[in-house]
This record gives C-alpha cells, structure tokens and sequence, in this order.
C-alpha cells in the first residue's frame, strides 16, 4: 500500500513540481544557451521536491490509517 501512495504522489508532485519551476523562469540564472544544464536543473529539482512530498504523503497516510512500519 505504501509503495501506491509514494509512486503516485511522486507522479502527482513530479509534474506539479516541473510546472511550477518552469514558470518561475529560472533559465535567467544560466548562461544564454545552455539548454542541457536548464533541463537537468528543472528535472533535477523537480524530481527531489517531488520525492521529499511523496514521503511526506507516506507518512501521513500512516498516521491517518494506523499503519505500523
């Protein structure tokens, strides 16, 4: 069950996440025309938000249905 809520909360969150950092723009911190390393950065950080919520989601879910480890 737990391994269910994590994958799909880190689905949810991972293409929220990636939404959200596009639209705060932050190529303008990189160089003109390093596309590769804006790319990476936008995943990069989307994906370890992601993860921190699904573990968040995984934990709560625990709390709220009495799930012992």
């Amino acid at each position: 069950m737990e391994h269910i809520i994590y994958f799909t909360s880190l689905l949810l969150f991972f293409a929220l996440n990636l939404r959200i950092l596009q639209a705060l723009h932050i190529e303008n911190k990189f160089q003109k025309m390093k596309l590769w390393e804006i790319k990476t950065a936008y995943f990069l950080l989307a994906l370890i938000t992601a993860h921190m919520l699904a573990e968040i989601m995984v934990r709560f879910s625990k709390l709220l249905l009495g799930i012992m480890p």
